[in-house]
């Protein structure tokens, strides 16, 4: 699991990607950066009035208060949707920038989330659930 969580992964990563030397520069208007932002905002907001609403926790580091799984709202489409509201300001970030060596950072936190964050959520959920979150699983995409 990670010991940091993964909203200051996210801050971290994007602080590096800032500081990262100018490679290939781009520009992208800025209705599409405002339009992903717009997304993440969104695909949060979906995500955590879900939690609230079957009343369980958000919290990543607390497995053990996990009261049920959440399988509507937005959790239809993606079985992570939290990360990938996250994910989505990363790469609003690299946009930004305008850098191509920032989309490193976006790829570090993909790799990053998947290996320490998410494997082992999976592995909780499907100890917890049972066939119910295995079913869940067959069903929707981890990321989308």
């Amino acid at each position: 699991m990670l010991l940091i969580p993964p909203p200051l992964l996210c801050l971290l990563i994007g602080t590096a990607m800032y500081f990262l030397p100018k490679v290939a520069s781009y520009s992208v208007h800025f209705a599409v950066i405002a339009f992903v932002i717009t997304l993440s905002f969104l695909i949060a907001g979906g995500s955590v009035l879900q939690f609230f609403i079957r009343k369980t926790t958000i919290n990543p580091h607390d497995f053990k208060h996990t009261t049920q799984l959440v399988s509507t709202g937005i959790f239809r489409f993606s079985r992570n949707p939290m990360y990938l509201s996250l994910l989505l300001m990363l790469i609003a970030w690299a946009l930004w920038l305008g850098n191509s060596l920032a989309w490193l950072g976006v790829i570090v936190f993909i790799l990053v989330i998947n290996h320490f964050q998410i494997a082992r959520e999976e592995a909780y959920l499907e100890s917890k659930f049972g066939d119910e979150y295995r079913h869940y699983k067959q069903k929707v995409r981890r990321w989308l």
